[in-house]
């Protein structure tokens, strides 16, 4: 896959995806390059997880703000805005709803839209290098990507307020006490541990995988009950699947299960 901001290396069943380039990237632009990978990527049945990283740079991504200003002064009305908006919908909608996990790895600066990339996927793990800033509100527009649902169900209300509101950057080891990431890992460990988890995932029974991520997903629209229920659902999709067969087989005789000789169509 060749991209202009976007390098993918599909190995071991791990998409490795780094973003190219500096700072300032085009937001609309990385965004359409995003959406034709994960279509590519869901696809693809050598791929088993998603594993975004910084390669040590920042995730600096942004709309052009002067555009917006300058549509607005002439009248324009919020068409430009919209389109923006329309066009952030169509990447978090096929981040969350890709049956595959989706890991980020980021060890520099992650600001504005590259924020709420970071927010939109599964697992975020952080270096203490990094940092994170939400959208400045300076241009008396919300932080979009869906970081005013996001974010009060990691940290809560207060601060997610202050986050936004104060245009603050916090460092990594506030954002993991916070709920803001979920992993810190020290310097020294970090590929080592990065390329760990992803292994783990990826050798996981994946409709169980997949049927988990979907189930934690909906838990908070849900009761005990119904959730209950859903996992029995799940459950019943995952018995039927050839990798769960495979896996329960591999348990009895004290062998690691492998999948990749399962080609069934019936593994979602």
């Amino acid at each position: 896959m060749n991209y202009e901001f976007l390098d993918c290396d599909i190995r071991d069943s791990v998409a490795h995806v780094a973003l190219l380039g500096t700072d300032g990237i085009p937001a609309g632009e990385f965004c359409d390059e995003m959406v034709d990978m994960l279509m590519r990527l869901q696809d693809d049945r050598a791929v088993r997880v998603v594993l975004l990283t910084d390669a040590g740079g920042p995730w600096d991504m942004a709309f052009d703000v002067r555009a917006i200003a300058e549509s607005w002064h002439s009248g324009d009305g919020p068409g430009l805005s919209a389109g923006n908006l329309d066009t952030i919908r169509r990447l978090t909608t096929m981040m969350n709803d890709l049956p595959k996990p989706i890991i980020v790895a980021v060890s520099g600066d992650v600001r504005d839209d590259g924020f709420g990339l970071l927010m939109n996927a599964d697992v975020r793990l952080a270096a203490p290098t990094a940092t994170f800033t939400a959208g400045d509100m300076i241009t008396g527009m919300l932080p979009d990507w869906g970081l005013s649902h996001l974010l009060p169900r990691r940290m809560g209300t207060g601060r997610t307020l202050e986050m936004i509101w104060s245009g603050r950057s916090i460092p990594a080891d506030e954002a993991y006490t916070i709920g803001l990431i979920d992993r810190l890992v020290p310097g020294d460990a970090w590929e080592e541990t990065v390329g760990e988890l992803v292994r783990r995932i990826a050798g996981l029974p994946q409709p169980a995988v997949q049927m988990s991520k979907l189930a934690v997903q909906q838990s908070a629209q849900f009761d005990l009950t119904t959730a209950m229920s859903l996992e029995y659902e799940a459950q019943e999709k995952c018995w039927d699947s050839e990798e769960t067969a495979a896996a329960l087989a591999a348990h009895l005789d004290g062998q690691v299960p492998d999948f990749s000789v399962i080609l069934s169509d019936e593994d979602v």
